[in-house]
């Protein structure tokens, strides 16, 4: 079958004409993944190249797995979203398992890997057919359906059991028990396995089905284009109302009187024991899989990376990836990690996962710094500063409408924000009060290492320097923009700029050193005088070893807005489109 077959079926499947009009007759689209650059720095956000998350399943509401298109896997862990490698570069479709140590997914040209508690590894399936569905019974007794396929695992191998003759795209399985188990699929399609053979079961519509599940054996769902939705009452098959045309791709339900439905145009549906009613998730992109582990945990996902949770009450994104640019980051460790961004974007990462946090304003926010884990600022277009106590954000007045662009500090009761138009504001602890520049020119960048010692630099080539009772201005005979500052002492300080520009204070005059590149430079931070990264437009990162800047390979073409790190062996990088890369290694 072509690649563009599949696509198509896989685009019906979850409601993305785009994936299909992508594939082009190539299996090409289909197989691209993201990977780490040849000097080790990887990719966060987005955890993976695509947008499409197509499958849902866990053992536990701190054990969940989502994938998706490029061979994505992610995992959730209680707090937050983390990248793992599938071992597959193609698409993921659909995902389910028994426990912690034992998970399947299936995908594009018969793929199925495995989890086994450390690793995903592929199992041979013995199809090259589209799989789009996992169930099974126990670790010893899965079924994974597709184009004309029905698979099942006996604990040791797969084995094709598809009846003879079978045409049928199957979307969707799901069983009460290892001789009750229901496969749906196109034209209405719906075969029962009895422990023996599969046996057809009168569907009533001609509707593509798309997934399946039941409370037991006499409470089973299936539901599938134009909002169709079945019912199996032990007997027979029947409609029942959904109050939507919308295609359906997954149902779940903790029990007979809680189920969820979810599928295009961002649609949720759920069923309390008499009929179904919408449910706002709050979003417009297409929803595929749903699952939960309860009533007040349930999980859905879907395309641009979508992943909402339930609480029981409401639905909100937990996906930490973002599309929003990312303009600051800093942290107080290498497990307090903070990115902000455009339209009061906050990411955290605490371990090994990003989550959004609430910022309280949708103002985009250029900068962050703090002296520890409960003590950080954010600063933003029109004059806003935000706080973060530990637990939350909250707004601290500035006295200005000015875009403030940079904040640094030597302490908590030390911490200056810069700004347009010459804008400097001091914290003394208490409240924020504006200091005269001396300049309109604006300023983009701060750093402080003590409190008679800060410096600050902007537009046209501006530099300043505080003593500790006045800013006063230092010319350095350059009129480029520059855009951060940074030092690792008061005598070994680096400032950088547009066209590659890179200037250094070593404690009595500052020199111009030679960058190797002629891009925008934005961010610079070190973990030490002979370990400095510099970052910048079209990807750009550049690496100070104590006697000359060298390009790295970034991994990304991205605009990089901002460097931080808590070592040398921990440092990320944050930019536009969301753009989040890592440079993690073992020392």
């Amino acid at each position: 079958m072509s690649s563009m077959k599949n696509a198509t079926i896989v685009a019906a499947w979850i409601g993305l004409a785009s994936l299909a009009a992508c594939s082009s007759g190539s299996s090409s689209t289909t197989t691209t993944t993201a990977v780490c650059s040849v000097n080790n720095w990887c990719p966060e956000n987005p955890l993976y190249q695509g947008s499409l998350l197509s499958g849902v399943w866990g053992s536990s509401a701190t054990d969940v797995w989502a994938v998706g298109y490029g061979g994505a896997a992610v995992h959730w862990d209680g707090s937050g979203w983390t990248g793992v490698t599938s071992g597959t570069p193609y698409l993921l479709t659909a995902v389910w398992g028994t426990s912690p140590t034992n998970a399947w997914a299936v995908g594009y040209a018969g793929t199925i890997v495995r989890w086994n508690g450390t690793a995903w590894s592929a199992v041979g399936s013995g199809t090259a057919s589209l799989l789009l569905g996992i169930w099974g019974s126990s670790a010893a007794d899965v079924w994974a359906v597709g184009y004309g396929t029905l698979l099942h695992w006996n604990g040791n191998v797969w084995s094709n059991l598809t009846p003879s003759g079978a045409t049928t795209a199957f979307s969707g399985v799901w069983g009460s028990a290892s001789n009750d188990v229901w496969a749906v699929g196109t034209g209405g399609t719906i075969l029962h396995w009895d422990g023996t053979a599969w046996k057809s079961s009168p569907s009533g519509t001609t509707e593509g089905l798309r997934g399946v599940w039941g409370s037991s054996a006499s409470d089973v769902w299936a539901v599938g284009a134009g909002g169709t939705i079945l019912h199996w009452d032990g007997t027979a098959w029947s409609s029942s109302p959904s109050g939507t045309t919308e295609g359906l791709s997954g149902v779940w339900g903790s029990s007979a009187t809680d189920v969820w439905a979810v599928g295009f145009a961002g649609t949720v549906l759920h069923y309390d024991g008499t009929s179904w009613s919408a449910a706002s998730a709050g979003v417009s992109d297409s929803l595929g899989s749903v699952w939960g582990s309860g009533p007040g945990s349930v999980w859905t996902v879907g395309a641009n990376g979508t992943a909402l949770y339930w609480n029981g009450s409401t639905w909100a994104s937990t996906a930490g990836w973002t599309s929003q640019a990312l303009l600051g980051a800093w942290g107080s460790s290498a497990s307090d990690v903070w990115a902000v961004g455009e339209a009061g974007t906050v990411l955290h990462r605490a371990g090994g996962g990003w989550t959004a946090v609430v910022s309280g304003t949708t103002d985009s926010l250029n900068a962050i710094w703090g002296s520890a884990a409960d003590d950080a600022w954010a600063v933003g277009e029109g004059g806003t500063i935000l706080h973060w106590n530990g637990s939350a954000w909250s707004a601290s007045s500035s006295g200005t409408t000015n875009r403030l662009y940079g904040v640094s500090g030597s302490s908590a009761t030390d911490v200056w924000a810069v700004g347009a138009y010459g804008t400097i504001l001091h914290w003394d602890g208490s409240a924020w009060s504006a200091v005269s520049a001396g300049t309109t020119a604006s300023l983009s960048g701060v750093w402080a290492s003590a409190p008679s010692n800060a410096w600050a630099v902007g537009a046209s080539g501006t530099v300043l320097h505080w003593d500790g009772s006045a800013w006063s201005a230092v010319v350095l005979g350059t009129l480029n923009p520059l855009y951060a500052v940074w030092g690792s002492s008061a005598s070994d300080v680096w400032v950088v700029g547009s066209y590659g520009t890179v200037l250094h204070w070593n404690g009595s005059s500052w020199s111009a050193v030679t960058s190797n590149v002629p891009t925008w430079l934005y961010g610079v931070w070190g973990s030490a005088s002979n370990d400095v990264y510099a970052v910048g437009s079209l990807g750009t990162i550049i690496h100070w070893n104590g006697g000359a800047w060298a390009l790295l390979a970034s991994g990304t073409t991205n605009l990089l807005a901002s460097v931080w790190g808590s070592s040398a062996s921990s440092v990320w990088a944050v930019g536009t489109q969301g753009t989040v890369q890592a440079h993690l290694t073992q020392q």
